[in-house]
């Protein structure tokens, strides 16, 4: 019967093997993003006083974003919906879309940071300023959305 005995040099070479290849297993999952449901917001815009339609409405919310520095990736005024996305670390993509629900107009606003939080107030604050560019107010919807 042949034995062969592995040289000090083999087994430090498979123990450096070993111990690399659990590093690589250990930061890989390092380095997976979290997941979580993008932030979401929905008010009903409120003109003070007169009427709005939904179509003012989009086209506001389209300019305001744009002046912000988003790049509007999709736009589509017959179903009020569009796509945008603000180049920063991490990026963040909205998406957003106008509906008319019993009389009142409905702003909804969806966001993603590539799994990180968006800043506190971010959505709401869009959806405030589209609102003072249009003389209206926001009355946020619970449970929407």
């Amino acid at each position: 019967m042949n034995m062969r005995k592995a040289s000090p040099r083999s087994l430090w070479q498979r123990l450096g093997l070993v111990t690399l290849l659990a590093g690589l297993l250990v930061l890989g999952g390092c380095m997976n993003q979290p997941t979580h449901a993008p932030d979401s917001r929905t008010a009903v815009i409120a003109p003070n006083s007169g009427t709005l339609t939904s179509q003012q409405v989009f086209v506001t919310l389209l300019t305001t974003l744009a002046e912000r520095g988003f790049i509007i990736e999709r736009a589509d005024p017959d179903l009020e919906r569009l796509d945008a996305s603000y180049a920063a670390r991490p990026p963040l993509a909205l998406e957003a879309w106008v509906s008319e629900v019993n009389g009142q107009i409905r702003l909804s606003v969806s966001g993603d940071s590539n799994g990180a939080d968006i800043a506190p107030g971010r959505l709401d604050n869009l959806l405030v300023e589209v609102a003072v560019a249009l003389d209206a107010r926001t009355v946020p919807v619970i449970g929407a959305p």
